[in-house]
């Protein structure tokens, strides 16, 4: 049986730029809380009223700054 996670990931297959961010934690296989935390850090994730996005390019770019 997936999680809800990867349901969501199964759902999504992440088609095109932007996604929410519980597809986002997927993508990056981390938490929802650990991916606020990111936001904490310099990740840009955009907030029109209630809806919050997140590109692809802004995820991988994040990874790779602060990969070792």
């Amino acid at each position: 049986m997936l999680s809800k996670n990867e349901a969501t990931v199964e759902s999504n297959k992440f088609i095109g730029e932007w996604m929410d961010l519980k597809t986002a934690a997927a993508y990056l296989n981390v938490s929802y809380k650990t991916l606020r935390t990111f936001q904490t850090m310099g990740l840009e994730i955009v907030e029109i009223g209630r809806i919050r996005r997140v590109s692809k390019t802004a995820l991988d770019d994040f990874m790779y700054k602060h990969s070792i």
